[in-house]
């Protein structure tokens, strides 16, 4: 006759068998030990996977069935998953190889340790091979590195090849002056000239005006010396003072930005008409501050800029036959690089003293001397010999082309049979030097 108890074991039997049947079906290898390392259960995966039956995988000692290894390195018997999980309470996952026959496996060991209420400790493994998993990322991994070198190779003869393209069209832009474009810039300077020449011939005239209109309201300020209040209060919102100061000025700026439109149309009409053009004497004082009054803007102290000093020191200079626009053109390209020199440097020292200097010097016998020179951050040695290539630049993206001193060099080399080169390290700031003929060679 059977107990009271028994419908209770036979219902647990029952279910402990429905629930190996469970685990046996899981792919991973799944095995409990008790707190000796001694197997109490084991799924099918676990006993295939250590090349057992069940009978010689229950009661057996885990640390002999899965001897592993790291790295081709034997795992110590304190330093097993197994271990580990029963001395030291862990439940963590690592990654192990074991050896099967000829056949080295990879495989990811989770372990944790079990405590029961009433029951020894124990330890329960989830060994799951991923040894397919990691030859295919080997692999792929392995494409990945063949594709990348290939991509840098083929990259960098497409910069290389691209860069090369980029000097081509610069020389041909350079050395070929083709009619069509002759006549497209001698097209756009004969319209730009008509309005300049229109503007220019009536500053005269509005300089004229305005000097009389000044007299004259200097006149009525004299005559009457208490004016009506609303007279008072007008002058006070326009400031009057001031206007009085800065209109002659303002005219005065017109004028030089007019001449020097008519500079730049004279320039592109010249590179029209290579055949026409003409060395001319031309003082080279006055090019410098022509140029440094179009960039006086950027010399000013201003909320972002403390504002840069010139110091010209001029020297005795005889007046030299030369292109005067071509010239202008180079002293505004190193100019405005000297004005981005300091300018950045000003974003890392806030108390810079910002200084160009412009130094000029005959050199006998018949030769003059330019030098510009800032105190910037200067060029790296590394790369000085670089800046006179075509397109080369070291600004940020969208703000510069590099071509300003190769058409810079151009200029001063091949068109005056000149000198140009640059004097600079790291932290010592720039110098641009330039010698060019007094008279044509």
């Amino acid at each position: 006759m059977k107990s009271d108890s028994a419908p209770l074991v036979d219902k647990l039997r029952a279910t402990l068998g429905r629930m190996e049947v469970a685990l046996g079906t899981i792919i991973d290898a799944i095995t409990w030990t008790d707190e000796n390392g001694k197997i109490n259960w084991s799924n099918a995966t676990f006993d295939h996977l250590v090349g057992k039956n069940r009978f010689q995988v229950l009661g057996a000692n885990l640390l002999d069935l899965l001897p592993l290894t790291q790295q081709g390195q034997a795992v110590p018997k304190n330093l097993h998953p197994l271990s580990r999980a029963l001395q030291h309470q862990l439940n963590a996952t690592d990654v192990y190889e074991f050896q099967k026959l000829e056949k080295t496996l990879i495989l990811e060991i989770s372990w944790a340790y079990v405590q029961m209420k009433g029951a020894n400790a124990s330890a329960v493994l989830v060994v799951r091979d991923i040894t397919a998993k990691q030859i295919a990322e080997e692999e792929l991994q392995r494409h990945r590195e063949q594709l990348r070198e290939l991509v840098e190779e083929r990259t960098a003869k497409l910069v290389a090849a691209n860069e090369q393209l980029k000097k081509t069209q610069v020389q041909l832009v350079q050395t070929e002056k083709m009619s069509s474009l002759g006549r497209l810039v001698a097209g756009i300077a004969h319209e730009i000239n008509n309005p300049v020449n229109f503007i220019y011939a009536n500053l005269s005239y509005i300089q004229k005006y305005t000097e009389d209109l000044l007299n004259l309201l200097g006149v009525y300020q004299k005559c009457i010396s208490d004016p009506p209040a609303n007279i008072i209060k007008q002058a006070q919102e326009i400031e009057l003072d001031f206007l009085l100061e800065d209109l002659p000025k303002a005219l005065s700026s017109v004028e030089m930005g007019a001449e020097r439109i008519r500079q730049i149309v004279l320039s592109l009409r010249n590179f029209s008409r290579l055949d026409e053009a003409e060395l001319k004497k031309v003082d080279i004082h006055e090019g410098l501050d022509s140029t440094l009054v179009i960039l006086a803007h950027r010399l000013k102290a201003s909320a972002d800029s403390p504002g840069i000093e010139i110091i010209k020191k001029y020297g005795d200079l005889p007046l030299v036959y030369c292109y005067a626009g071509q010239i202008n053109q180079v002293f505004m390209n190193i100019l405005s690089n000297a004005i981005d020199a300091i300018e950045e440097c000003n974003k890392y020292e806030t108390y810079h003293q910002n200084i160009i200097t412009i130094t000029t010097e005959f050199l006998v016998p018949d030769w003059i001397s330019i030098r510009i020179a800032d105190n910037g951050l200067g060029i790296p040695e590394s790369i000085k010999s670089q800046v006179f290539d075509p397109f080369f630049t070291t600004k940020e993206v969208g703000m510069g082309t590099g071509l300003g001193l190769s058409i810079s060099y151009q200029i001063i080399v091949e068109q005056h049979k000149g000198k140009i080169w640059c004097n600079s390290g790291l932290s010592k700031g720039t110098e641009f030097v330039m010698e060019i003929p007094v008279r044509p060679v």
